[in-house]
């Protein structure tokens, strides 16, 4: 047991800390990266009478998109502020529980897909990949439509994604004589496959608050794409198969 000189000790692996002092500086401990609080603390906010209140704000807001009344985005913004204003946190909390490298990364993420939509770039390299690509084969066209709207659809949504593929690959399976729902089925499974980045919004709920890494969806992301990918062209051949 160490009593003094503490700041000068240096800890291993499994050494346990019992520590002593106020409950902000536990959440000071807990917003941090130098140490792991094995114990929830959390149970004893000490704002807790206000957890009916915050909830009741959360349902408003939540009840505010739904409606209509304004947009989903716009409606939670006003519940972050009704929740400073009530004092149900602080403006510093509300600061800190914003990861800004998230934020930036979704935007400039954004701004690309954007562009590519807005410039016809999208539909240019579609072009290419058509062209390069046709004489190999229905399958081997498939496969192509498949990885590339794979990797339309990490900078942008879904939806713009299938949107800038689907014109196309229905264009030109007819112009080939092959099945056009083919195309259109293996294009709505590939636009789905946003595993390989933290910017689908359920992988967002979680990237800032279990601190994962940008890569690490990479990891996990990647062989899911692949067991779809190889699954897609098993099973859309035969359900819906290329040839009229």
């Amino acid at each position: 047991d160490h009593i003094e000189k503490l700041a000068q000790t240096r800890l291993g692996p499994s050494d346990v800390l019992l520590l002593q002092g106020g409950l902000e500086a536990f959440e000071r401990l807990r917003g941090g990266e130098d140490l792991l609080l094995l114990e929830d603390v959390s149970a004893h906010h000490p704002r807790r009478r206000k957890g009916r209140l915050a909830a009741a704000i959360f349902l408003g807001s939540i009840v505010l998109g739904l409606t209509g009344v304004v947009p989903l985005v716009m409606a939670f913004l006003l519940g972050g502020l009704a929740l400073v204003l009530t004092r149900c946190m602080s403006p510093e909390e509300a600061y800190a529980s914003v990861d800004w490298r998230l934020m930036v990364m979704i935007a400039c993420m954004m701004t690309f897909g954007l562009a590519m939509e807005k410039t016809g770039t999208a539909n240019f390299l579609a072009e290419i990949v058509v062209r390069q690509v046709s004489p190999l084969g229905g399958i081997a066209l498939l496969a192509s439509f498949f990885v590339f709207t794979v990797v339309l659809t990490q900078p942008m949504s879904n939806q713009a994604a299938a949107l800038v593929v689907l014109p196309v690959a229905i264009a030109v399976s007819s112009k080939l004589g092959l099945n056009p729902r083919s195309f259109v089925m293996c294009v709505t499974f590939a636009a789905s496959c946003s595993f390989l980045t933290p910017l689908e919004p359920s992988c967002v709920l979680v990237y800032g608050p279990g601190r994962y890494r940008f890569f690490d969806f990479t990891k996990v992301g990647l062989p899911l794409t692949l067991l779809v990918f190889v699954f897609s062209m098993v099973l859309i051949p035969m359900i819906w198969p290329l040839q009229k």
